[in-house]
């Protein structure tokens, strides 16, 4: 373990073991982006939750305890960055927190607090996982919430319209809870277009979109996440990686999108993001 040098980006989210979901994806874009990855598989799944039926499930809570424990014995270990992304059971989400805590990092810990959407909670999810995510994102750096889920994070019922004043309403209450990251809300949907709206100084927004594109597409969300997380550690500006990441994920979109229908759910087409990344000014 002598070589570990800091340089390491850690990865806590599910594996699936078809297509580019979740660790995958967040695995093959830090890697282009020259970074060595660590990984914490929350669970190991066939396949994704939708489309190929009910996947067949590996839990890792023992493994990750032990794996915990075996780093705290580990001289010099000091990652980077962390990115924590989807994991579904409140001891998980404990544990995740108490590995924070003791997880020394040099940069920043992204949380995507993945836990609803369209004003509801994921199926089998429940009111005190919301409260262990909460913690979580207390130990955060950066976390990016869809509307519901900062609506869930501010304590309160997730309702529309998504409107200016109550985005503001929304990150004082983050501040009562102990949540004092930077936050990026995503997918937000404007007019025809769809992106982020980042908070600025004197209680403006700035929005960051593309032209939406008809359909649904698995595992732009965690694409998104580890193309952010990169950015920031490559030295952007938080508003020059929103606006780099987003640019990317349209890309990637655009490729799927040229793919049958069946096809999506195995993750979004990687190849032309990936030679688009290597192009890019990173800072």
């Amino acid at each position: 373990m002598d070589m570990i040098s800091g340089q390491e980006v850690l990865v806590i989210e599910d594996f699936s073991a078809l297509g580019q979901i979740s660790t995958v994806a967040a695995v093959t874009i830090l890697q282009a982006l020259d970074y060595t990855t660590a990984m914490l598989p929350t669970a190991l799944l066939s396949t994704q939750t939708e489309g190929f039926g009910t996947p067949e499930r590996l839990a890792t809570n023992d493994w990750l305890q032990k794996t915990i424990r075996h780093w705290q014995r580990v001289q010099g270990l000091n990652f980077k960055g962390i990115l924590v992304g989807y994991l579904g059971q409140d001891e998980l989400v404990a544990s995740i927190n108490r590995l924070l805590k003791m997880t020394e990092t040099t940069g920043p810990i992204f949380v995507d607090p993945v836990m609803g959407d369209e004003g509801k909670l994921y199926p089998g999810l429940s009111s005190d996982y919301v409260g262990e995510i909460r913690q979580l994102c207390q130990q955060a750096t950066l976390i990016t919430p869809n509307w519901t889920e900062l609506c869930l994070l501010a304590g309160e019922e997730p309702s529309l319209p998504a409107t200016q004043e109550k985005a503001q309403q929304l990150l004082r209450r983050l501040i009562e809870f102990e949540i004092k990251s930077q936050v990026i809300i995503t997918g937000v949907k404007i007019g025809r277009q769809v992106g982020c709206v980042v908070p600025q100084r004197g209680d403006q927004f700035q929005f960051i979109g593309n032209p939406a594109v008809a359909g649904h597409f698995f595992g732009t969300g965690d694409t998104f996440a580890a193309l952010l997380l990169g950015l920031l550690m490559s030295g952007n500006s938080t508003e020059a990686a929103v606006k780099k990441a987003t640019q990317l994920i349209y890309t990637a979109i655009q490729s799927t999108a040229q793919e049958p229908i069946t096809d999506r759910k195995y993750g979004l087409k990687l190849g032309h993001l990936i030679q688009q990344l290597t192009k890019t000014e990173l800072n």
